[in-house]
């Protein structure tokens, strides 16, 4: 969605400096278009695979040529982007997969679930994710693997707070009313969706039992079982939660991997501590 030149401007030009106290004592935050403008355009070129010309991008963000043109010599200095020399057209830059594998490093939660997952992915044959909740209410996937070909969810993944197993776990687990979980389950896009009145039941039932399932209604044909990781507080905003083609699955098979995933979790949870 282009950003509009009011949305790229500072709304406030008496102050000096982030964090200028304004009259009365009030911390106020002077917004910064440059940097406005170069994470718009890198969220831009991450949903444009195949790059993208300055005038498409500049025409895009709704941001002068020459302007855009500066902060993208800026980011291609930074290794950010890359721009093909041939067809000018800009892309992400190898430089933020360095920063990805910084994060994965500095994050502990990456760290302790990686191995968890690889270990569930092997021995079961099955896709394996960790997700986090972010500040606006998604999931990201911040941790994956996978040994069938093409069924790895990819770290950055981003889906709407209640999607899948691990979305009704967030539903489950935390404070919401009945008002706002029938309203956020109205944001999933399910393939094949399950009416409401059965999703909250299955969320009572995931309460009971530690974990949730999800079989074939975000992912047609594809059944998913998560488990909470807990913080130290008891507050469950992560998840283990692994993939797997439903029609290989009977009774027995599913609530063995429910209690794979469930151990997964706990590991990781008590490491968290």
């Amino acid at each position: 969605m282009p950003l509009s030149q009011s949305a790229l401007m500072s709304p406030d030009p008496t102050l000096d400096h982030p964090g200028t106290v304004a009259a009365g004592g009030d911390l106020r935050t002077r917004e910064v278009p440059a940097v406005r403008r170069a994470m718009a355009i890198l969220w831009l070129l991450g949903r444009h695979s195949a790059g993208l010309s300055l005038s498409r991008i500049a025409r895009e963000l709704n941001v002068l040529p020459s302007t855009c043109l500066h902060i993208l010599r800026e980011l291609v200095a930074t290794r950010l982007l890359a721009v093909d020399s041939d067809t000018k057209l800009y892309r992400l830059g190898s430089g933020v997969l360095t920063l990805a594998r910084m994060l994965s490093q500095q994050n502990q939660f990456v760290r302790f679930a990686q191995p968890v997952l690889d270990h569930l992915s092997r021995e079961f044959h099955v896709g394996a994710s960790a997700q986090q909740r972010e500040r606006d209410d998604d999931m990201v996937v911040v941790a994956a693997a996978s040994v069938v070909p093409g069924d790895m969810v990819s770290p950055g993944a981003r889906t709407p707070l209640f999607t899948s197993a691990s979305g009704r776990l967030m539903a489950a687990l935390n404070d919401f009313t009945e008002d706002e979980l029938r309203r956020r389950f109205a944001r999933v896009r399910w393939q094949q969706p399950p009416d409401v009145e059965t999703w909250l039941k299955e969320l009572r039932a995931a309460r009971r039992n530690g974990y949730a399932v999800d079989e074939g209604h975000f992912r047609k044909g594809i059944t998913a079982i998560a488990a909470p990781v807990f913080n130290a507080d008891g507050v469950a905003e992560r998840a283990i939660s692994i993939t797997t083609v439903s029609a290989q699955l009977d009774a027995a098979m599913r609530k063995r991997l429910a209690k794979q995933v469930q151990a997964a979790a706990a590991e990781v949870s008590k490491a968290l501590r």
